[in-house]
Parts: structure tokens; sequence; C-alpha cells
């Protein structure tokens, strides 16, 4: 079960006990790396496990799979506008999904118009 080689499909057979190693996993309140130590496994299999198991569940269901999540929405349409000289100040406009902010930050505080758009961005 700890084989590292990649396969294009897995029996229903392979899901369903992978899909046990990680509901255990998530049951033991354990690191990946802890429990993959005491199962025997590798820890980058049990975390590979981990991050398709809603696909697999949704496959022995017999549904479609639809990913969810921060990859769906990944691209923010961001417009940087005109540096204000005069007033050192930098025009930034945002759009995220329904959400729009334009905010002019001063030039000399960017590491904290940064963190502010990181915050933001969530």
């Amino acid at each position: 079960m700890g084989s590292r080689l990649r396969k294009d499909k897995l029996s229903e057979d392979e899901v369903r006990e992978r899909l046990a190693v990680v509901d255990a996993y998530e049951a033991s309140g354990l690191s990946g790396e802890a429990f993959a130590q005491t199962r025997g496994i590798n820890d980058l299999d049990l975390r590979g496990w981990a991050s398709h198991a809603p696909r697999w569940r949704a496959r022995l269901a017999g549904q479609a799979y639809t990913a969810t999540g921060r990859a769906a929405t990944a691209f923010v349409k961001v417009q940087p506008g005109e540096v204000t000289t005069a007033l050192g100040c930098a025009r930034i406009t945002c759009e995220s999904r329904a959400r729009r902010v334009q905010v002019d930050w001063p030039v000399s505080a960017a590491a904290e118009c940064a963190q502010w758009l990181r915050a933001w961005l969530r």
C-alpha cells in the first residue's frame, strides 16, 4: 500500500483501503508524519491520499467531483493604478468575486500594503 509508483487508476478496493487510512489519520489527532510512522507508510503518501480523498469519495458514490476552495478562486484580477508622485501614493484596485476595493497607499509603506493585500485576498 505504500508504493510510490504512479497508477492511473486505483481499484475500488485500493481506494477504500486508502480512505480507511485517511479516516483513521483524521480521527487520530496526530500529525501526518507521526501517524504515518505508526502505520509504516510514507508521510508524503498519506498527504497525497488525504488531498485525493474528496475526489475518491465522490467517485465511490458515483458523483462528479467539483473542486472547491482556493484553487477555484486563485485568480484575482489586480490592476495597479498610477503612482501619484505628488502625493507619494500608489493606487491599487482589486476585484475578487463580488468584492472590489480601491486603495491609495503611501509608497513609503509598501511592506504594510503587501500585508494588507494578503489579508484582504483570503
